[in-house]
């Protein structure tokens, strides 16, 4: 997970007046929970790197259920060794399984998350309660613009999709290895998300770096406008002097207007067209527009290509 995603959970891990608490409890629990059977019963289960959102979890259970959870944690085998938070639920696991509708979200293809929670407050505190599950958000400064969802359910992640879509947000569902994922891919519709999860201090940051960066890409594009320019130039120039030396070394004259520009052209090695016409000011009695310019060094080149040809 990005140190931007983190900053952004960590942020909607403090509970305003604004969020529907149960809501957001069950956006938790039916992205990531699962449902295990022991010789005590039904136990609920729920992972996680962040101990902030394992607290939260708790939390919300105990004040909704007034029911104790047991957290445990372990280090993950990999080489960052990151520890990993397991919450288990004994006690009145099967209630709030089944006030939650964690099975039917899972399994009943008549489940609609967008009949079943109605307001738009509700849905926006599930889609927080989603993004503390299982949500990552690309740091603003890469290359590109990505945040997701994932989940190992296909119905849990298309009712999800379509729920986020009623805040028009144009999510798109995918597969992978990892299981199915929402995402999206446009800043506006991240940040319009951002938003809509109720974490103000990470949309302003959001926004900040990536003005910064389009700022940055626009520089970038103008600086290779600027040098692509100039190649263009310096091998229009070079083309134009190999023409020039090579119609004087054989003896080929040309008119006297061609001549100026020919000579100009030879003086000034390095000159664009438009600082040419400049020095046609300096350099001449009558100075020649760019225009003229262009045009004569045409007129150079077709008498440089029918001598060619005719040699062959």
């Amino acid at each position: 997970m990005s140190s931007f995603s983190n900053q952004v959970k960590n942020e909607i891990t403090v509970i305003d007046e604004v969020v529907n608490k149960k809501e957001l409890l069950r956006g938790l629990l039916q992205i990531n929970a699962t449902i295990s059977f022991t010789s005590e019963g039904l136990t609920l289960k729920f992972k996680t790197k962040n101990i902030n959102i394992v607290n939260l979890l708790a939390d919300l259970i105990y004040e909704f259920y007034k029911t104790e959870s047991t957290i445990l944690s372990s280090q993950e085998k990999r080489l960052n060794k990151e520890t990993i938070y397991m919450l288990e639920v004994n006690q009145n696991a099967s209630y709030i399984i089944r006030d939650l509708k964690i099975v039917e979200a899972k399994e009943d293809i008549s489940y609609s998350l967008k009949k079943e929670i109605s307001s738009e407050d509700e849905r926006a505190s599930y889609l927080r309660g989603a993004f503390l599950a299982c949500g990552s958000i690309n740091d603003p400064k890469s290359l590109t613009y990505h945040m997701e969802i994932q989940t190992f359910n296909m119905m849990v992640a298309t009712n999800l999709r379509d729920l986020m879509n009623t805040f028009g947000l144009n999510a798109k569902l995918s597969k992978n290895r990892r299981g199915y994922i929402v995402y999206l891919k446009k800043a506006e519709t991240i940040s319009d998300f951002i938003r809509i999860i109720g974490a103000s201090e990470s949309v302003m940051e959001f926004e900040n770096l990536r003005i910064e960066k389009d700022l940055s890409n626009s520089i970038n594009r103008i600086m290779n406008c600027e040098i692509a320019n100039q190649r263009k130039t310096e091998e229009s120039a070079r083309r134009q002097i190999d023409e020039i030396n090579y119609l004087m070394s054989h003896n080929i004259e040309l008119k006297p207007g061609l001549k100026d520009v020919a000579n100009l052209r030879l003086k000034y090695p390095d000159d664009s067209l438009t600082e040419l016409s400049v020095k046609s000011e300096e350099e001449l009695e009558k100075p020649i527009s760019r225009n003229t310019v262009i045009h004569r060094l045409r007129e150079i080149h077709d008498i440089f290509v029918n001598n060619t040809a005719s040699q062959e």
